[in-house]
């Protein structure tokens, strides 16, 4: 079969690879892959920033946004049956199994030896057949075949937005937040747009593409206001935001995130920032934490619980905004031609997508 894989820590070794077709173990499943999404990490591990082979091997088969369907199950599992469509998690649990990878919560690992499929010591799925235990896998309804691909990308979105909430309301009896505002308008800005309106809130998302572009009126279709950063520079915004979500991975960006929130505020940082210098007064940014008893924290990858939230609210992003899903998969190719897929084909390009049997 067919498998795309990099050499991890070498810059641009990206290429098809053959493998043979893994055979699952008692407790896992055998998946025949679908569809699996690209995103900046996938890009950090192409240019040779991070990423790690498995044990044993001297590459790393990429891909951690898949879709699939049950091929075969291994003897012990249960609650599957062949054909079901199906999103595996990407996090497993360290070799200590410490209390949270044993409590289900592998996102929060103490130790930091736990595995991530396409990213850390496991092959993805980006290959026409893959294996993964069933106990971290999720179903979803036929509905979704076309789009359950951006799962993976909208649970980020679900554990930052919990985690938010969890915190404030450990700290306030009574708090409830109005005004959001999310930086980067990609895929998991895009989704966390819709996600907080679809809970009632008043959102601002900011990009640096025009208003006519198809992030503009993606957002605009939801009901929330863009802000092209180009001609309203986030220096120009006030501090009045309850929660801002930092999406776009710029370390400049982040920095000024922080002068947004207003007294009590949250920023959730949810990207993945380059090792850069930047200028900043430290002293403004802790005194204003300390005097607005403001929060900041960073949030990574997700357990199989925001996975199946992440299911319920793709479905009512759906049912509400018809075709706002589809509209975010701009780029769909088959495995042949997967190099279009790392590399951005246009500015309106959101989320590209590798298609396997097309």
């Amino acid at each position: 079969m067919k498998a795309i894989a990099v050499t991890p820590m070498m810059k641009d070794s990206l290429r098809i690879q053959d493998q043979d077709v893994p055979k699952q173990a008692r407790n896992e499943i055998l998946l025949k892959v679908q569809k699996v999404g690209i995103c900046g990490t996938d890009r950090d591990i192409i240019s040779g920033f991070y990423g790690e082979a498995p044990a044993g091997d001297n590459y790393l088969v990429l891909g951690h946004e898949s879709l699939s369907r049950v091929s075969e199950l291994g003897r012990s599992v249960r609650g599957f049956k062949k054909g079901d469509l199906v999103v595996p998690t990407v996090r497993r649990n360290c070799p200590e199994n410490c209390v949270n990878c044993k409590a289900g919560e592998s996102d929060m690992c103490l130790t930091g030896h736990y595995f991530e499929h396409g990213i850390k010591g496991l092959h993805g799925f980006a290959r026409e057949f893959a294996i993964t235990d069933a106990s971290f896998v999720v179903k979803l309804p036929e509905s979704l075949s076309d789009v359950g691909v951006l799962l993976e990308p909208m649970t980020i979105v679900e554990k930052g937005m919990l985690q938010t909430f969890l915190m404030q309301k450990a700290r306030m009896k009574k708090w409830k937040p109005v005004k959001i505002l999310v930086l980067g308008a990609g895929p998991v800005g895009l989704l966390a747009t819709a996600l907080l309106r679809v809970k009632g809130l008043d959102v601002d998302t900011v990009a640096t593409r025009s208003e006519e572009s198809l992030k503009a009126k993606l957002v605009e279709q939801t009901g929330s206001k863009y802000i092209n950063s180009k001609v309203s520079p986030l220096s120009s915004l006030e501090n009045k935001y309850d929660i801002v979500f930092e999406l776009t991975g710029n370390t400049g960006v982040a920095l000024e995130a922080q002068n947004l929130t207003g007294v009590n505020g949250v920023v959730s940082y949810l990207g993945v920032y380059m090792h850069e210098q930047e200028t900043e007064d430290a002293g403004k940014i802790y005194t204003n934490l300390v005097l607005g008893n403001r929060i900041q924290f960073g949030s990574v990858n997700a357990n199989k619980s925001y996975f199946t939230q992440g299911v319920k609210d793709l479905l009512a992003i759906r049912k509400r905004w018809n075709g706002f899903l589809e509209k975010m998969i701009t780029t769909s190719v088959g495995i042949e031609q997967f190099g279009n897929a790392y590399t951005p084909q246009s500015q309106e390009e959101i989320k590209a997508v590798i298609e396997f049997g097309k």
